[in-house]
């Protein structure tokens, strides 16, 4: 696992990747931020870590030191395994010993490619959340469908969340000339999704 003894050492620090569009997606060498001042220590750490084969610190980001490190060729990254699949990744983090990714596949057999892939390494590999992406879900990653949107903005703009209610769910079925039951799901559905979306970001 990428940077495992220094993980293991300072559990403490917080790495995540730094997110780079212009880097070079077939470069052997990848960015961290590690929020931790305790650069000697942590220079330390990262010499001694067998998975890196090259660290340099070369910036800050957000007031914390940015190294780029160069992985040994036997250390185990999946995130090269999602690029062979066409997938990328959307972010990662250091989280209880380990990594918590997020990334974007072409599909679920691309997912299970690189779930076999990890099995046969003996990599301990744990999908949290799958979520399906379709051409009407909102663009700004709150999960919303268009149908969903359309009927939330209608509701919060016309006093549906007041209380008193200014509007009843009726009324919004029929200004937006649909069933009560279709009006009914696309709220408690698009609620859903803002907060599934809200914890995730937060988590």
């Amino acid at each position: 696992m990428a940077l495992a003894n220094v993980i293991s050492s300072l559990p403490e620090v917080t790495i995540r990747v730094l997110q780079e569009v212009s880097t070079d997606p077939v470069s052997d060498t990848s960015f961290f931020v590690l929020e931790t001042d305790r650069i000697e220590i942590l220079e330390h750490e990262l010499a001694a870590d067998h998975t890196v084969e090259d660290a340099q610190q070369v910036s800050r980001y957000e007031g914390w030191p940015v190294y780029s490190i160069e992985f040994t060729p036997e250390t185990l990254l999946l995130g090269s395994v999602v690029t062979e699949h066409n997938g990328f990744a959307l972010a990662a983090h250091q989280h209880d010993g380990g990594w918590i990714e997020r990334w974007q596949l072409p599909g679920r057999s691309a997912l299970q490619s690189v779930w076999e892939y990890a099995n046969d390494q003996a990599f301990e590999f744990e999908i949290r959340t799958v979520r399906e992406i379709s051409n009407s879900t909102d663009i700004h990653g709150t999960g919303l469908t268009e149908k969903q949107k359309t009927t939330l903005i209608h509701a919060y703009n016309n006093g549906y969340f007041q209380k008193p209610a200014e509007i009843t769910l009726e009324e919004i079925a029929d200004d937006l000339d649909i069933s009560m039951n279709a009006a009914s799901g696309r709220i408690k559905r698009g609620m859903r999704n803002i907060i599934e979306s809200a914890i995730k970001d937060i988590e």
